[in-house]
């Protein structure tokens, strides 16, 4: 299952999101690969590695030139690989935008490595047209990560009006799957849960199933560290939310499995 994270600006927690839940993912004996679709390369770094080490990345797959397998290296823990990012990656830019094959660079990319894993987690970067589309065509399920601002909700809209009328217009379809509220302090207004406000109105706006995840210090600690939120403080708070996401989307996926399985659609 090929799962991305996204929206269209920085600071709401995708990177925070994909890397919790490739942790818990693990923890439940998956084999999964990271993605790090974003020139900042906070995945990369996030998870413990020394970007001045990588000599192939993941500019050197968007242009086409190396295949994904050969830039793959392993994460911090025990079968979490990474696809990692580096700077030059924003050079990694295509002059004209018209083809619905400029959409799949990622996706067929990922085609050579994806019975390799059982999960592949997508982080997409703010502003970057280029790589948020590639990871939204490249994705089974679209995960948007919001924060609990007072305009947070125009993500929605805006990933939905400009990435799926571009969508459409090459003949692809963007479906959003769930989102996840991020940030959440458990502070009211006016005896109001601004957070829990906006994953109301999520859910109402994309009739799918949306998640609160509480604010936590932790988080910057999983980053100085090198290692998902899983593998450091599970039973925290922050941790119990990201495994009850988590888990939801193994259901999700076990199920399909089994559909599969029994329709004789599995791959020999």
């Amino acid at each position: 299952m090929i799962i991305t994270f996204a929206h269209y600006k920085g600071g709401t927690g995708k990177t925070t999101s994909c890397i919790s839940t490739a942790g818990f993912l693990v923890k439940h004996g998956y084999k999964v690969l990271i993605i790090d679709l974003d020139p900042q390369a906070n995945t990369t770094t996030g998870l413990g590695v020394d970007k001045e080490t990588i000599t192939k990345n993941m500019y050197h797959v968007m242009n086409k030139r190396v295949d994904l397998k050969n830039i793959i290296i392993a994460g911090p823990i025990e079968n979490l690989h990474i696809a990692p990012s580096k700077q030059e990656l924003e050079l990694a830019k295509l002059s004209k935008y018209q083809k619905k094959a400029d959409a799949e660079i990622l996706k067929n990319a990922i085609a050579k490595v994806e019975a390799y894993y059982d999960f592949i987690l997508i982080d997409t970067p703010p502003v970057h047209g280029h790589f948020i589309i590639n990871g939204l065509a490249a994705a089974d399920k679209v995960i948007i990560i919001l924060d609990p601002g007072i305009f947070s909700l125009e993500g929605i809209e805006t990933l939905q009006n400009a990435f799926g009328n571009f969508f459409n217009k090459i003949g692809l379809k963007l479906n959003i799957d769930a989102a996840l509220i991020t940030k959440s302090s458990g502070f009211k207004l006016f005896g109001k849960d601004p957070a829990k406000e906006v994953r109301d109105e999520a859910a109402i706006l994309l009739g799918r199933q949306t998640y609160l995840i509480p604010y936590s210090d932790l988080i910057y600690n999983t980053h100085l560290w090198g290692l998902p939120i899983s593998h450091l403080k599970p039973k925290s708070k922050v941790g119990k939310a990201y495994q009850r996401f988590t888990e939801d989307i193994i259901k999700e996926y076990e199920t399909k499995k089994h559909v599969e399985k029994e329709l004789g659609l599995e791959d020999d």
